[in-house]
């Protein structure tokens, strides 16, 4: 490296620092005289704006409040009552079952056997008859449908045989 770059690179560093000593001084300075300006400044603020300023932050304040405890409340509440029906349900279910199945077993011990056999007896005959009728009704049907179709048959050979049997008289004048 020869002389002329090593004092360029002198050059540079030394503008380079003094550029930054200068900003440095330069926000010293700023606040010196923010500081000796505030110094200087009597601010006064009168009661009742301070009054109002802390009620508008006391109601917001409480605003806020109200409005979580209202919230904790609510789910507290909801919380308290799902537990306390979850408990009743659970405590009546066991006495709702054991009732349930003595009424069951009360009915049951009250059907009479033979009147139920009968009653099955006769939806039994009742359902037979019903199908039967049903395939009765099919099976007439096609009987019919099948006679329509011999008829028609032989109704076909009768009009065959009367026309190759008909002779026809022809008398000449």
């Amino acid at each position: 490296m020869n002389t002329t770059q090593k004092l360029s690179i002198v050059g540079i560093s030394l503008g380079l620092i003094s550029i930054g000593y200068s900003f440095y001084n330069q926000a010293k300075l700023e606040r010196t005289l923010i500081n000796k300006m505030a110094d200087g400044i009597t601010l006064d603020i009168s009661d009742t704006m301070m009054n109002e300023a802390v009620n508008v932050a006391v109601e917001k304040e409480v605003a806020k409040a109200v409005k979580n405890i209202s919230r904790e409340i609510s789910y507290t509440a909801r919380t308290d009552i799902h537990n306390a029906v979850k408990a009743e349900v659970d405590l009546a279910q066991s006495s709702i079952v054991s009732s349930v199945s003595d009424e069951i077993a009360e009915q049951v011990a009250d059907i009479d056997l033979r009147k139920l056999k009968e009653e099955v007896r006769e939806k039994a005959k009742e359902m037979v008859v019903a199908k039967f009728d049903d395939n009765l009704d099919s099976i007439l049907d096609d009987f019919k449908e099948r006679l329509s179709s011999i008829s028609k048959i032989y109704g076909s050979i009768a009009d065959g045989i009367t026309k190759k049997s008909e002779t026809v008289f022809k008398i000449g004048v």
